[in-house]
């Protein structure tokens, strides 16, 4: 019988995301997936209770209420994701004194002295910790305070503080990918057949085989390493099971499955691991009939029939493809080794053979022009189905880090000392001093080169739109209401104008000020759709509440002057105070996240 003591109660939380690819919504990174998996074969001080929280799917996390009791939070953020998981961090000490906190991840990794700052945590693991998860809990648990860092430097991987200084031990050693076999599914949070994830995920490679200056996995995951054939047999069996148990949403038993591997087809010259993948492709065929498939690879494949032929066997129908840049140059300057004319005969080659494509491209490298980037957009709506962009975005540990002037939130170079204002770290502006455009002017350029293609997110969100579900109905309910609110007030501010007409209204200067005012507020509600998506339900109803109220009066105010005008003009102008501060909260809470008692 297992003594009550011995189980310890972990949670390990993905914040919510502050924008970017939607698809990071729709389907469940792995990374704590494997975590809890490690943690529930590791055999030593404790038994861990554990629960995975995916904020973008169960809703945001109550960091009071919902950690009552827990004995560990671990946390994993990417970068526009970091001042949410700071914030949940930080908090759960303020609540709960006695809890431990590990963060990790590919930003807290690089960058441990900010989450030490920021989320005020015990540990920052900096490499991949299935193998050192369990053993590093237990030394949390089980060692006080002042005995417990000559056991940390022990752990290869990690940073904790020592005497105020944050102390890093070595990275050592690279991990079997499949350490851990299965992903934990089951520890998800609500995962029921009423509440069924919108697709399967399945990893068969870590690492990649490229060595692009812009890409984080070359630094996060080292060397290309594949799980072995008899892993990825069992994980596909895995992903069966839960489609046939309702917890991945099937259509006549076909369901979708997402290949998380940073480049599942390796390219041509890398021959071993080529012909390997060809071998594995022919043997799935007997395990994914019922799957549709989607993966990552590179365009050459449309030079290789023979694999081509083998991915649509298995049911890989969904590539998406690195296109990049259709510009030589900037190719070249990032490592990234294709040529634009092969690229073009080779989707053509894809598209001809029943592949879906999505093309993703980035934009705001250094050849960049507006007219380039602009034909970019015209060429590559011509060999893709579908379309992804992000602007040129420094990222922790790339070379680009230390290299881009950053700026902050209002576009200004950034101050000695500033966070950088991560949740602009989308991809949808440049956050990066460049002569070429502004932060505002690339983001009209971002929206501009966007409207001429066809988003891969508009597919996640039909996906979305198809699962009947409350949580995952929730945020789309939120971000509904939002722009509901705003349509409200557009309405009201309208009235308001020929309230404010000097010929038919005495007291116009006070009225042009309400006037004003509640158009600034308009567009605050505009700028937070996405935090009021990630915001409690109830934080939501009464900004909707306050919002009718106050276009009610705003209704009042614009008949004619009475007595009452005055007062009800006062009246309104402390309902827009309030609304205001509302919303700075929310944006507090899902942007910022670095003040006590957010």
């Amino acid at each position: 019988m297992v003594v009550a003591s011995r189980v310890k109660k972990v949670v390990l939380l993905q914040p919510a995301s502050a924008g970017g690819n939607f698809e990071y919504i729709a389907i469940p990174r792995q990374g704590m997936l494997f975590l809890s998996g490690a943690l529930a074969q590791w055999e030593g001080e404790y038994l861990y209770e554990r629960e995975i929280w995916f904020e973008d799917r169960c809703g945001v996390i109550d960091p009071d209420k919902d950690l009552e009791g827990v004995d560990i939070l671990m946390v994993t953020a990417l970068i526009n994701e970091a001042p949410r998981g700071y914030q949940v961090a930080r908090l759960a000490k303020e609540y709960h004194p006695e809890i431990l906190t590990i963060g990790g991840g590919p930003q807290m990794g690089p960058l441990s002295e900010e989450a030490f700052e920021h989320g005020r945590f015990d540990v920052i693991v900096q490499r991949e910790a299935e193998d050192i998860i369990g053993q590093l809990c237990d030394i949390l648990l089980t060692r006080s305070t002042g005995e417990r860092n000559a056991y940390l430097e022990k752990v290869p991987g990690i940073s904790y503080l020592k005497d105020g200084r944050v102390t890093q031990t070595r990275r050592s050693g690279l991990i079997n990918p499949d350490f851990v076999e299965l992903p934990d599914f089951h520890s998800i949070r609500d995962l029921t057949p009423e509440n069924p994830m919108a697709g399967g995920v399945i990893e068969t490679t870590r690492g990649c085989t490229e060595s692009c200056t812009y890409c984080q996995v070359i630094q996060q995951f080292l060397g290309y390493r594949l799980i072995s054939r008899e892993t990825e047999v069992k994980r596909l069996a895995q992903l069966t099971e839960l489609a046939a148990d309702g917890l991945i949403h099937s259509r006549n038993g076909n369901f979708q499955v997402f290949i998380s591997d940073d480049l599942h087809t390796p390219p041509l010259r890398a021959v071993k691991f080529r012909d390997e993948r060809l071998a594995r492709l022919q043997a799935w065929k007997d395990h994914t009939q019922n799957m549709y498939m989607i993966c990552q690879a590179r365009a050459e494949i449309g030079q290789d029939l023979e694999l081509a032929n083998a991915m649509l066997d298995a049911n890989i129908k969904m590539a998406y493809v690195g296109v990049e840049s259709d510009n030589a140059e900037n190719l070249k300057l990032v490592n990234k080794r294709q040529e634009p004319g092969q690229m073009h005969t080779d989707l053509t080659t894809m598209n001809d053979m029943g592949f879906s494509i999505v093309a993703m491209t980035i934009i705001g490298l250094p050849y960049d022009t507006e007219e380039s980037i602009m034909e970019l957009a015209d060429w590559v709506t011509q060999v893709s189905r579908y379309q992804t962009v992000n602007f040129l975005t420094p990222l922790p540990a790339t070379s680009n880090w230390d290299t881009l002037v950053p700026l902050n939130e209002h576009g200004e170079l950034l101050a000695e000392g500033e966070m950088r204002p991560y949740h602009l770290y989308t991809g949808r502006q440049f956050v990066h001093q460049d002569e070429r455009w502004t932060m505002a002017e690339s983001r009209d350029l971002f929206d501009r080169y966007s409207a001429r293609l066809t988003p891969v997110d508009d597919l996640y969100r039909r996906i979305f739109r198809i699962l009947r579900n409350y949580r995952l109905r929730l945020a789309s309910t939120s971000r509904d209401l939002g722009d509901n609110i705003t349509s409200r007030l557009a309405d009201a501010t309208e009235s308001l104008k020929s309230w404010s007409d000097p010929v038919s209204m005495a007291g116009r200067e006070f009225g042009e000020n309400i006037s004003q005012r509640v158009g600034e507020l308009s567009e605050k509600l505009r700028s937070v759709s996405q935090p009021l998506a990630n915001a409690r339900q109830e934080v939501v109803e009464n900004i909707g509440t306050d919002v009718s109220e106050l276009a009610d009066s705003l209704k009042d105010l614009s008949g004619p002057v009475n007595d009452g005008s005055s007062d009800l003009a006062a009246n309104i102008s402390s309902r827009i105070n309030d609304l205001t501060e509302m919303l700075n909260t929310v944006m507090s809470d899902s942007r910022r996240g670095r003040t006590t008692g957010d």
